[in-house]
């Protein structure tokens, strides 16, 4: 026997089920929402871009220094690289400014400037005085507690490979170079000296003399790879050099990017 259904009742109770759905699905004890503008961590200086115009095969140009500046809270990891052709060797050169310093390691005297490599296949330095020598000094071992009862050799800086070392204790967790009474611009890294030649014998120094050395005055990286670490608020003035192979001809654009 069939069963008659009502349809009115079936009306009726359809729109009170959909109603009831609609209901269920936007109750919520309770909600909140967050807005925020997001801002590169990472900015430029005006006048990274160059237009050198007309250069020769076999020639090293040199471009327009750019200054890469963190204005973010915390350190950045970078990755600078470029898309030249094989025939064209690139290269990125810094600067870092060295001063004789006191017992209290407080810069004294006048200073000298030294040109290094920031990225590029070698490590390589200009701009050492005549009679002087760069070295790559850094406090391992002992670590940061026991540096000054305890002087680390002097490293050459031939085929020193990527700087800092692994095993620096200046850039260990305790390190901090931002704080007083350095106030560098780099938290860690590795330290160039310059030093007379009379008072380096192989790796060792003549620490009698140690009021002649030039002392580094902030922390430097170099990366073959260019990967380089970038404090908060720290900056890094690049300067792009490009070795042109011989036989290279038309125009050649050569972008570098910050990763």
């Amino acid at each position: 026997m069939k069963r008659k259904i009502n349809k009115k009742l079936l009306m009726f109770v359809l729109p009170i089920f959909a109603i009831g759905l609609v209901v269920a699905a936007v109750t919520y004890y309770a909600m909140f929402s967050t807005t925020f503008n997001v801002s590169p961590s990472i900015t430029l200086s005006p006048g990274c871009t160059d237009d050198i115009g007309e250069v020769f095969d076999g020639e090293i140009v040199i471009g327009s220094e750019c200054t890469l500046t963190n204005v973010a809270l915390t350190e950045r990891n970078l990755v600078i690289s470029n898309d030249a052709i094989p025939e064209i060797e690139v290269s990125y050169k810094g600067t870092l400014e060295l001063s004789n310093k006191d017992s209290s390691w407080l810069p004294v005297g006048t200073s000298i400037t030294i040109e290094y490599t920031i990225v590029g296949d070698s490590f390589e330095i200009t701009g050492v005085p005549e009679g002087y020598t760069a070295i790559y000094y850094k406090d391992e071992v002992v670590g940061l507690e026991g540096r000054i009862e305890n002087p680390q050799p002097a490293i050459s800086i031939v085929e020193v490979g990527n700087l800092p070392h692994l095993d620096d204790a200046n850039i260990d967790e305790l390190a901090n170079y931002c704080a007083e009474p350095d106030n560098y611009n780099q938290c860690k890294g590795a330290k160039l000296w310059v030093v007379p030649n009379a008072d380096l014998t192989d790796s060792t120094l003549n620490w009698a003399n140690m009021y002649d050395y030039y002392y580094e005055l902030d922390l430097i990286q170099y990366n073959a790879e260019g990967e380089i670490i970038l404090s908060p608020g720290a900056s890094l003035t690049i300067t792009p050099v490009y070795e042109i192979g011989a036989g290279v001809t038309g125009t050649q654009t050569i972008e570098t990017t910050i990763a």
